[in-house]
């Protein structure tokens, strides 16, 4: 497991090659920061460019304009003590000559480059502000051509999207790097938990990743010498948990007007199969229209739902299903939960409430896993196309729903069956009938002609039987998802 990156962080190394590479060249460089509350964007600007960063302020949810002056004009002094302003700080326009003001009277070293992070962007920007206007004339009228590094960072995603990577106006194509921070994958999450102590079995680690996700801020909660069970009912049941009143927090903090964002969520979490757009307009009741299909984007941008092809149909016809994995253990367990007790999470074990979140949460971890799963099969330099597939009764045919398919330029379809089995399992005749006839339902309504291989993939190892002989191809240890 390989621990080395270019300043001792966990994981980020292709982020960390772009903040390397965003050092060396001749020119300034615009980097915007993208990624979802908690993931870690400002423990990585803050890390990577401790040595280089000359100045750095944030926005404050609930400031106002004038307080976010104040703020930035007490960073001023923080930065440069021993500097007289020249202006007031009474407009954002004279607090970036200030900051200009500032850089200018400060020396560098062997013309060594300088970073100036603005973090939480969207927040100075808010309201009547016009801080964007000033951050324009910062960029264009001086620190384009002065050897700086501007970073701009922000959580909600979509406004970022908006305003910065596709600007108008006096920011029109001037962003030069788009790095977009992702949650961290099983393997950065277990080399996180080691850096912190914590040495857990595959079973364990896949557990907590089905709770909590590749979040750092969450993962930091996990406590050494303990199980997945224990740091779970900790952090998400007990009165003071982390997690407990974090949703709430989460969707406002990324979006504006949050509510119309929730009922999608909420009717996706419904759905294990995923739902169309118009199919997620009735469940919500929420107005088909343009700014209904931006809210799905948003969602989408920022990591909550991914969309899923459902194969053989149109575009229209696309599925978008929820992945945040905190916010579907969320509305499964802890929302409306009044059981506090100290064994409620242990008590769930083997309920069908549980079995049906397990299922669908490992099944969300194979789709964020897909490459490795593509290097078991050993097709990873290959063009694949990964969808799902759902079809009625028709004819002989039960109906069939496969939620992940590999289709392969090889003339040949992999039909994913994620399984959440901790243990050593057998393949039951129950289980070994629904997939020969999922199997069968596939062909005919798809007409395909290609290989079809039938791949089993699940933390248990399959025990050969004669239901599985001839009948699974591919029995995957979750074990190579990390």
């Amino acid at each position: 497991m390989v621990f080395a990156s270019y300043r001792n962080m966990i994981g980020r190394q292709r982020e960390q090659q772009i903040l390397q590479k965003a050092l060396k060249t001749k020119q300034s460089e615009f980097i915007a920061v993208v990624g979802r509350r908690r993931v870690g964007k400002t423990y990585l600007i803050e890390q990577f460019y401790k040595n280089e960063i000359a100045f750095h302020t944030s926005g404050q949810k609930d400031f106002t304009n004038r307080e976010h002056m104040r703020l930035f004009a007490n960073k001023l002094k923080f930065y440069f003590p021993n500097i007289k302003l020249p202006n007031r700080n009474n407009s954002w326009l004279n607090i970036i000559d200030n900051l200009i003001f500032c850089l200018e009277s400060t020396p560098t070293i062997d013309d060594a480059k300088r970073v100036i992070f603005f973090d939480e962007l969207p927040w100075l920007c808010k309201g009547k502000s016009n801080f964007l206007a000033a951050l324009g004339y910062f960029w264009n009228d001086w620190a384009k051509n002065k050897h700086i590094i501007l970073v701009v960072c922000g959580s909600a995603s979509s406004w970022m999207l908006s305003k910065i990577v596709k600007a108008k106006g006096s920011l029109y194509n001037r962003m030069t790097q788009l790095i977009n921070v992702n949650p961290f994958t099983l393997e950065e999450t277990q080399q996180y938990l080691v850096s912190n102590q914590v040495h857990l079995n595959t079973e364990q680690l896949i557990n907590i990743y089905m709770a909590l996700g590749g979040i750092p801020h969450y993962l930091k909660e996990i406590e050494p010498g303990i199980s997945a069970v224990q740091n779970i009912q900790r952090i998400c049941f007990s009165p003071n948990g982390l997690l407990v009143n974090e949703y709430g927090n989460l969707y406002d903090a990324l979006f504006t007007n949050s509510d119309d964002h929730k009922k999608i969520v909420a009717a996706l979490f419904k759905s294990k199969r995923g739902l169309t757009k118009q199919e997620i307009a009735v469940q919500t009741k929420l107005q088909d229209n343009g700014a209904f299909y931006s809210k799905i984007n948003e969602l989408v941008e920022c990591g909550f739902v991914i969309e899923v092809q459902d194969l053989g149909k149109k575009a229209k016809n696309n599925l978008y299903r929820l992945i945040d994995e905190y916010s579907l253990f969320y509305h499964q367990f802890i929302k409306g939960n009044r059981n506090n007790s100290e064994d409620y999470w242990h008590s769930l074990a083997n309920t069908a409430k549980y079995h049906s979140w397990s299922g669908y949460a490992f099944e969300n971890i194979c789709f964020r896993h897909i490459n490795k799963i593509k290097d078991a099969l050993q097709i990873n330099g290959m063009a694949t196309q990964v969808a799902s597939f759902y079809t009625k009764a028709k004819e002989d045919l039960q109906g069939a729903q496969i939620d992940m398919v590999i289709d392969r330029a090889d003339n040949c379809i992999n039909i994913i069956e994620c399984k959440y089995f901790k243990d050593d399992y057998y393949l039951s005749k129950t289980e070994a009938d629904k997939i020969k006839n999922r199997k069968a339902s596939f062909q005919y309504h798809t007409k395909t002609k290609k290989q079809l291989f039938i791949t089993l993939i699940s933390p248990g190892q399959l025990i050969t039987s004669k239901e599985s002989i001839g009948l699974v191809d591919n029995a995957i240890n979750a074990s190579v998802l990390i």
